[in-house]
C-alpha cells in the first residue's frame, strides 16, 4: 500500500502550513507598520501644519489594530518558536538602553562628526517631529492619540521589530532551515545583518542605532531569550516615549 504525503514526511518536520506560518509570523506584522506608512498620506493640508493630523491619527490607530490582529493570528506559532521566558536582564538594559539612546541623540554626534569633516549634515534625515499637543484638542482626541501612539511605540513595534530581526533577518542568514535555529547560535552574518538593519532604519541615528542595537544582541547572546530583547526594546521605547513628552524633543519621537 502507498504512503500519503503526509506519511512520508519524517517525523517532526513542519508542514507546508506550517512552514509557511512559521516564516509569515517573523514577517507580517512589521510589513503592515510599513505597507500602512506607505499607504497613508500624512502630508500637512495647510501651511502651519507640521502633519495632517486626522490622517496621522489614523495612521497610528491603524498600525496599532491591524499589528494587533497579527500578533493575535499568529500566537501559537511566535509562542512556539519562542517560549514566554524573561528575565531581569531585558529590564535592566531596557532602562540603560533609553538613556544611551536619547543621550547620543541630544549631543547630535552624527552631525557633530560630519560638520568636523566640513561635510554638509543636511542630507541627514529628521522624524516627522509632530507635537500632539499643538496638533490634538485637550481632551479625547489628545489621549486617543497618546494611547494609540504609546501602544504602537512601546508594544507592537518592539515585538514586530524583534520578530523581524532576530526572528527572521538574523537566522535567515545563517541557515536555510531559520525557523529551527536557536537565536545563540546566530553567527557573525547575522550580527553584520542586524547592524546594516540598524543603519539602514535610523539613517539619522546612526550611531545611538549601532549601539543600541549591539546592546540588545548581546543581551540576546547572554540569555538566549528572546522575550528579553522584546522587553529591553519595549523598555526603552516607553522611557523614550515619555521623555519625548517631557521635554518636547519631538524630534525623536
Amino acid at each position: 500500500m502507498s504512503k500519503t504525503k503526509s506519511e512520508q514526511r519524517p517525523v517532526g518536520s513542519p508542514s507546508p502550513a506550517d512552514s509557511w506560518a512559521s516564516k509569515a509570523s517573523m514577517i507580517i506584522p512589521l510589513m503592515l507598520f510599513f505597507i500602512l506608512g506607505m499607504l497613508v498620506n500624512t502630508e500637512p493640508l495647510v501651511d502651519d501644519q507640521s502633519i495632517n493630523p486626522s490622517a496621522y491619527m489614523g495612521l497610528v490607530a491603524g498600525r496599532v489594530v491591524l499589528m494587533l490582529a497579527a500578533f493575535a493570528w499568529f500566537s501559537r506559532e511566535i509562542v512556539r518558536q519562542f517560549p514566554l521566558v524573561i528575565d531581569r536582564w531585558g529590564w535592566i538594559i531596557g532602562v540603560v538602553g533609553a538613556v544611551v539612546w536619547i543621550g547620543i541623540c541630544e549631543l547630535g554626534i552624527e552631525r557633530q562628526i560630519l560638520r568636523g569633516l566640513s561635510v554638509s549634515d543636511n542630507w541627514l534625515p529628521a522624524r516627522e517631529g509632530v507635537d500632539p499637543f499643538a496638533a490634538y484638542a485637550t481632551g479625547v482626541p489628545l489621549a486617543g492619540f497618546l494611547l494609540a501612539r504609546f501602544i504602537l511605540l512601546a508594544f507592537c513595534v518592539p515585538i514586530a521589530e524583534e520578530l523581524f530581526l532576530r526572528g527572521f533577518l538574523m537566522r535567515s542568514v545563517e541557515a536555510e532551515n531559520w525557523t529551527e535555529l536557536p537565536i545563540g547560535k546566530i553567527g557573525r552574518r547575522g550580527v553584520i545583518a542586524a547592524t546594516v538593519y540598524a543603519v539602514a532604519t535610523h539613517p539619522g541615528e546612526i550611531i545611538a542605532a549601532v549601539v543600541w542595537f549591539s546592546m540588545v544582541t548581546a543581551l540576546m547572546f547572554r540569555s538566549g531569550k528572546f522575550w528579553n530583547c522584546v522587553v529591553a526594546h519595549g523598555v526603552t521605547n516607553l522611557l523614550l516615549g515619555i521623555y519625548v513628552c517631557y521635554a518636547s524633543a519631538w524630534y525623536l519621537w
